[in-house]
C-alpha cells in the first residue's frame, strides 16, 4: 500500500472504527467514558470515531491501561505503570517507559514501523531540534509520551499521551 495515496473510504477501512470516548475529568486521559451525541433528529446516540482518530484513540486507550486489567483481553495495555512502581533508576525508568510503549505501539498490525519514541523531558529537546540526549529526571511526578511511526498506508503519524504519573 505504501506510495499509493490511499481514498477516505479506504483509509477508514484500514483503521477501523469504534465507539467514541471523553474524559470523565479534564485534563486526566486515564479516565474516559462512552461518548453520546445528539443525532439530527434529537435522540442520543453513540458518538463513533473512525480511521485515523481510531487509531490514536486506540493506542491512548491501551497506553492508558494497566498490562493485564483487562478481563476480556490480558495482553491489552500497558506495562510502564508495573516500571513505574517499580524502578527506581531514573535512566532504567525512562527505558522501561520506552519499551512499554514500544510493545504497544509494536501489538498493532495497523502500525508497520516505529520511529522514533520520546518520554518527558526528550519530547521538548527533540522538538527544538536539539540532538544532545536529555538526562532523565530524579523522582516522581509525571511523564508524557510521545511516538512517531509509519502506518500501513504509508502515512507518518504521531501519539501523545501524557501526563502519566511517574517520572523520568
Amino acid at each position: 500500500m505504501s506510495g499509493t495515496r490511499l481514498t477516505d473510504s479506504q483509509l477508514r477501512r484500514l483503521m477501523k472504527w469504534d465507539a467514541a470516548t471523553a474524559p470523565i475529568h479534564a485534563g486526566v486521559i486515564q479516565h474516559a467514558d462512552i461518548a453520546f451525541e445528539t443525532t439530527p433528529a434529537g435522540t442520543r446516540d453513540l458518538a463513533l470515531v473512525s480511521g485515523i482518530d481510531n487509531l490514536r484513540q486506540q493506542l491512548t486507550t491501551a497506553m492508558t491501561t494497566a498490562l493485564g486489567s483487562d478481563p476480556l483481553n490480558a495482553r491489552h495495555g500497558f506495562a510502564g505503570f508495573r516500571a513505574l512502581a517499580e524502578e527506581s533508576d531514573p535512566l532504567l525508568l525512562r527505558e522501561r517507559l520506552r519499551f512499554s510503549v514500544l510493545a504497544v505501539l509494536r501489538a498493532d498490525p495497523r502500525i508497520v514501523a516505529v520511529l522514533r519514541v520520546l518520554i518527558g523531558d526528550e519530547i521538548a529537546a527533540w522538538h527544538a531540534g536539539r540532538d544532545e540526549p536529555v538526562p532523565p529526571r530524579t523522582g516522581h511526578g509525571v511523564v508524557d509520551v510521545e511516538a512517531q511511526f509509519t502506518i500501513r498506508s504509508g502515512e507518518t503519524l504521531s501519539v501523545a499521551v501524557g501526563p502519566i504519573l511517574g517520572g523520568a
